[in-house]
């Protein structure tokens, strides 16, 4: 931002995300006063010294236009006070200074990534997994002690006539010292899900004749009346026969539109759906090239969550559908808050392969005290050999001209569960947000996109479904992710046209596969006649089947 600036959009976004992610301490500085006139830098300087109270109160300017200065903010630096960021210091990192490829001999395109650097943070184990931003997870062969480059004391003995000979060279690679060699029985797992056993749950899963006729007995209802082969329905992408033949072909039907953005295809249709095929137009040629059915479906969105606003949860009968299919999924309660709801019960089979603790605290507690003795401890140089890695990641990787820091992974910490975060929509976001919507997330070191389902941030052992994402107040995301351990910040973007609009702020709350969310519905009716104790409720039901279903 130059001098006497107003702070833009892009200033303002990335100050917000760097404020979100939590800030270490921080020293302002400004250059080019002395180019200015008196009037004009004294001008200049306040307009800066405002700016800056906007967001760290209390902060000093520092003028940065000579070597005077450039010392002065160096030892301004140096006494300040280290202001710890509890999410980044609670896990081992480098900022890589080097990066080198070796490949390996049975194949060229995979190889060991060499990255060295200081270790800060907690100790850095061998035997533990290292993220690497951008490229994923990985495991460590061994970690070596190459000659720091920059020592806090200078080798006196060291002459400075032979610092580029080549028996230099040959001296400094007998000093390096290997700290700690990967051990394969203690090494973790890049394992991220459990192996399904279908022999192992209480409850015998489905033949696929037993699936056929069911999907053949639901294929003619009550009337009589079989449904068509080619009969056109909107299903979600990915949907198999077997779960198209429950979704009822209506519009409005509210049990199905959270779903993944659907597409009208014959229920018989043995296409996957995998892909999606999108086309943005560019923004000079709207008018030419202007989408009505994605405006038309943004309207639709819009007015469904108005009218969720204002009659939440309600949904009417439907005139040509028997209430016993459409609310098959329902169940009738009496109260939300006091009625049972067991958490394991109808489980989907996707949770066989997630992880779950006996005790999440105690879990935390126990890896946050580990020690490892082989460990590098912060402060060393050090060079981290990572296995595995393909050579067009390792070539993208460039550390000079872009900054590279690695993690070291907590124990489980690549294991997928059902993570839960308390989010804030931020102000600036406006459009709305559907429940199991394809979001980015940034949640501390990680990155990853995932459809959230919202659901209130209450107490007790239910919590109620949000068909929209709350614009006040905080509501809870939950996600299939990677486990992490709290605190942790949460970034929240939506992906628009080519770019990622920042929707929401929070942080990481919890991993319980136990949490229940339920999705309530309100049948909704015409009052009739009111009564102390009872009252006549017209247009809620159209035969009496329906009513004695709900019960």
């Amino acid at each position: 931002m130059g001098q006497g600036e107003k702070e833009g959009e892009r200033e303002a976004l990335a100050l917000h995300c760097c404020y979100s992610q939590g800030l270490p301490a921080t020293c302002h500085a400004i250059q080019g006063l002395e180019k200015l006139g008196t009037k004009q830098r004294n001008s200049a300087k306040k307009a800066t010294q405002k700016t800056i109270e906007t967001r760290f109160p209390g902060e000093r300017l520092h003028t940065l236009d000579s070597l005077q200065d450039g010392g002065s903010v160096l030892r301004f630096i140096s006494n300040q006070k280290r202001r710890a960021v509890v999410c980044r210091d609670m896990h081992p990192h480098l900022l890589a200074e080097s990066t080198q490829f070796i490949p390996s001999k049975e194949n060229e395109e995979v190889g060991t990534l060499e990255v060295s650097g200081y270790v800060r943070g907690r100790p850095l184990s061998v035997n533990g997994l290292l993220h690497i931003p951008g490229l994923g997870d990985f495991q460590m062969t061994q970690i070596t002690a190459p000659p720091d480059p920059h020592p806090v004391k200078a080798r006196l003995h060291r002459p400075p006539a032979v610092m580029d000979t080549g028996e230099e060279r040959e001296g400094m690679a007998e000093e390096i010292k290997v700290v700690a060699v990967a051990d394969p029985a203690k090494q973790e797992s890049l394992d991220r899900e459990v192996e399904l056993d279908p022999m192992e749950g209480e409850q015998t899963w489905p033949t696929e004749e037993e699936l056929a006729g069911a999907v053949s007995r639901l294929q003619t209802p009550p009337t009589g009346q079989p449904l068509r082969p080619s009969e056109a329905r909107r299903v979600p992408r990915g949907t198999s026969d077997y779960q198209a033949a429950w979704i009822v072909a209506d519009s409005e039907d509210e049990d199905e539109e959270e779903g993944s953005e659907g597409e009208e295809v014959p229920v018989d249709d043995e296409s996957e759906m995998d892909t999606e095929s999108v086309t943005y137009g560019d923004t000079e040629k709207y008018d030419a090239q202007f989408d009505m059915e994605a405006e038309e479906q943004q309207f639709e969105l819009l007015r469904a969550e108005r009218e969720n606003a204002m009659f939440p949860d309600e949904v009417d009968t439907p005139q040509d559908t028997p209430a016993r299919i459409r609310f098959q999924k329902y169940r009738g309660v009496k109260s939300f808050r006091t009625s049972p709801w067991h958490p394991r019960e109808n489980l989907p089979r996707d949770y066989a392969k997630i992880f779950q603790f006996e005790n999440f605290s105690r879990t935390k507690k126990r890896v946050l005290s580990q020690e490892d003795n082989e460990a590098a401890l912060p402060g060393w140089y050090v060079t981290v050999q990572v296995k595995d890695v393909l050579k067009p990641q390792a070539e993208a990787l460039d550390p000079l001209s872009k900054p590279l820091v690695v993690f070291g992974l907590l124990e489980h910490e690549n294991k997928m569960s059902v993570v839960h975060f308390v989010l804030r929509r931020c102000d600036g976001s406006s459009a709305p947000v559907k429940s199991k919507e394809r979001l980015v997330f940034h949640c501390g070191l990680r990155r990853f996109s995932a459809s959230p389902v919202f659901s209130q941030h209450t107490t007790g052992d239910k919590q109620k479904y949000e068909r929209f994402f709350p614009r006040e107040g905080v509501c809870v995301a939950t996600v299939f992710a990677p486990i992490g351990y709290p605190p942790q910040p949460v970034l929240v973007f939506k992906p628009v046209l080519d770019t990622h609009q920042l929707l929401a702020v929070g942080t990481l709350y919890k991993v319980d596969p136990d949490r229940v969310v339920c999705k309530r519905i309100v049948l909704s009716g015409h009052p009739f006649k009111i009564h102390k104790r009872s009252a006549v409720i017209r247009y809620m039901f159209f035969n009496r089947g329906m009513s004695s279903t709900i019960q």
